[in-house]
């Protein structure tokens, strides 16, 4: 019998290889003043979101990066593109995932991308998602000033929910809150909620309307939109 030596044996193990995470696409969208059609700044609208990107993580740590590292180059590709295309519309308005308030590097990493695109922080708006703002309620300002202290402008999304308690210190705290108008009545939106809030000095931003429902929007105190569509 042929002596079988264990130099020679090689032990085939089928080990998972990285998956590379694709780099979301990114279009811009002007932000105007209904009334007057004036820049009110840029929208940054991703193809693809953080969680979209999740790979397991015994995978590879390349393949899934932090939360907040994931924003930290969205803010340093957007500032590139932005001044590639030369785009001078400010602030740039970013959307967080939801998961970035539970991350306690978003500020570092937010900050470090924006001093790598030679952009300053306060060009930008990062807005946080009502869902993940409520959920943590003073937690989560707590946590938004953090961002803030880095010279970031701070928004909040509400245009799937708006629970967030829109007290002081939230009025104090956001510069813009997005709004779905077609979904406030949807979500038991109370007028009052938006005038108060537009009164206090919040932008109210809406997105999906035309040019035409500017005197109607306005009248809800709603007086920016996302890139409104030219009247048919």
């Amino acid at each position: 019998m042929a002596e079988v030596r264990a130099s020679h044996l090689r032990l085939v193990v089928n080990e998972p290889q990285p998956v590379a995470t694709r780099v979301p696409r990114l279009r811009f969208q002007p932000v105007v003043r209904l009334a007057d059609g004036a820049a009110f700044g840029l929208n940054v609208e991703t193809d693809i979101g953080f969680e979209d990107t999740f790979r397991p993580r015994h995978l590879s740590d390349a393949a899934h990066p932090s939360v907040a590292a994931w924003l930290g180059d969205l803010i340093e590709r957007a500032a590139n593109l932005a001044q590639d295309g030369d785009y001078s519309q400010r602030p740039i308005a970013i959307l967080a995932p939801m998961a970035a308030l539970a991350d306690p590097d978003t500020p570092m990493a937010c900050e470090a991308g924006a001093r790598r695109s030679k952009l300053l922080p306060q060009e930008f708006r990062i807005d946080f998602t009502d869902g993940s703002v409520s959920e943590l309620e003073d937690l989560a300002l707590d946590r938004i000033d953090a961002v803030r202290r880095c010279g970031f402008r701070v928004g909040l999304d509400a245009r799937r929910s708006w629970r967030t308690p829109m007290n002081g210190r939230a009025r104090m705290t956001f510069e813009a809150v997005r709004v779905d108008p077609m979904a406030l009545h949807s979500m038991d939106i109370p007028m009052s909620r938006l005038e108060v809030t537009a009164a206090e000095g919040v932008a109210l931003i809406a997105e999906g309307v035309h040019w035409r429902d500017a005197a109607k929007l306005a009248d809800a105190g709603i007086a920016y939109a996302v890139a409104p569509k030219a009247d048919s």
